[in-house]
């Protein structure tokens, strides 16, 4: 709520919207109350600045060929976003879902970014059949994030995608290089 108020309205949009182009359409409920919607923190969650932000964007919602079109926020990209199809692997490709140059991401604290682990732990962490030697990177998306890798052990490899190697090891994104000192 302590956002630029502007940027409080393209949220608030992109939310609404979200709602929309998610909603469950069977059952008790169109909504799920996690991650799978949206994670509303209820009233105390709200601000009246945020309040304001709803009001004042009331009804509008992001349409692509008439239909809500899924949107996603994020906070960083690196300095350029990612085709849907590569960040969500196996979702379908999206027309207003393309990567694209983002010049104002380098304001970010998270802009570049860093993470050290030691062989053991990638090996743990991502599978390696053996001991840990290297992750080769197979494709890469528009942005150039990695879409897939081989990790590569002592005793064969093993192939991740880069969504399942971001969360394995917590990384901050999928647009990294893996350099061995």
């Amino acid at each position: 709520s302590t956002w630029p108020f502007e940027a409080l309205k393209v949220q608030a949009v992109a939310a609404r919207t979200y709602a929309l182009a998610t909603r469950k359409t069977d059952g008790a409920f169109d909504q799920y109350p996690d991650t799978r919607s949206q994670v509303y923190r209820g009233v105390t969650g709200e601000s009246v600045r945020s309040d304001a932000a709803v009001s004042d964007t009331s009804g509008r919602i992001v349409t692509y060929a008439g239909q809500p079109a899924v949107t996603y926020y994020f906070s960083t990209s690196g300095g350029h976003t990612e085709n849907v199809e590569y960040s969500f692997v196996g979702s379908l490709s999206k027309p207003w879902l393309v990567g694209v140059p983002d010049p104002y991401d380098t304001h970010s604290p998270y802009h570049r970014w860093q993470a050290s682990y030691s062989g053991t732990t990638l090996g743990r962490a991502l599978g390696s059949r053996g001991s840990f030697r290297r992750i080769e990177v197979l494709s890469r998306g528009v942005s150039p994030r990695v879409v897939r890798a081989r990790v590569i052990g002592s005793a064969g490899s093993t192939t991740l995608t880069g969504p399942e190697i971001r969360s394995r090891l917590g990384l901050r994104d999928t647009w990294f290089t893996h350099v061995r000192v």
